[in-house]
């Protein structure tokens, strides 16, 4: 049986409550590209390797713009200096403090993401620079901002988990970044669903039943 690439925004909040991989696209006319999700607080070093891995791309972790405060997170550059073209947010990178080796390892890298969703973790448990770059999304959420970083945020609030999420872009074989058909038969081949950002936007402002 094939198996259905795409899901509604509920399927993939059941999706993500069952700790289960998505793939999040963007529009056409933006970056038109899918990048690999899970809640920072479920991530396990098999699900890392499978990013670095699979997905090509580079790992980053999405986070509130308090929780990027609490931990002492300042962005890598101040906003009106940011030229990259989507104005993502970047801030300082980190790793954790204790338990790991040089911090680039899937497990060392997974350790880090757990800490940044820890609502126990204080900015003393990581240290800077790191392996793990975060991504602060902006405060009015996909209404402000329709990224990938909003977007993991967003699912992670809809499926009650901590505001902390990991994402990572699909590359194919080519080095291109993966689309269309391509995107949608690295789906099939992995059996993770597709849901696409106008979709959680849609079902957030849009859909009241």
């Amino acid at each position: 049986m094939t198996f259905p690439v795409y899901c509604s925004v509920p399927d993939a909040i059941k999706d993500v409550r069952q700790k289960k991989m998505l793939i999040v696209t963007d529009a056409t006319t933006r970056e038109n590209e899918g990048d690999l999700f899970m809640p920072a607080q479920d991530i396990t070093p098999q699900h890392v390797s499978f990013m670095i891995m699979r997905g090509r791309g580079l790992v980053c972790v999405p986070v509130t713009e308090i929780r990027a405060q609490e931990l002492h997170l300042p962005p890598m550059v101040a906003q009106y200096k940011n030229q990259e073209y989507t104005k993502c947010s970047f801030t300082v990178s980190v790793d954790a403090k204790h338990g790991i080796r040089s911090g680039v390892s899937a497990g060392d890298r997974a350790k880090t993401m757990q800490l940044l969703s820890s609502s126990q973790t204080v900015f003393d448990d990581l240290v800077r620079p790191g392996h793990v770059f975060p991504l602060i999304a902006k405060k009015g959420g996909l209404a402000e901002r329709q990224g990938h970083t909003e977007a993991a945020l967003e699912l992670c609030r809809m499926a009650q988990k901590e505001l902390v999420g990991v994402i990572c872009e699909i590359i194919g074989d080519d080095g291109e970044m993966l689309g269309g058909k391509n995107l949608e038969h690295f789906a099939q081949q992995h059996h993770i669903h597709i849901v696409s950002i106008e979709n959680i936007f849609d079902h957030i402002y849009h859909d009241k039943t």
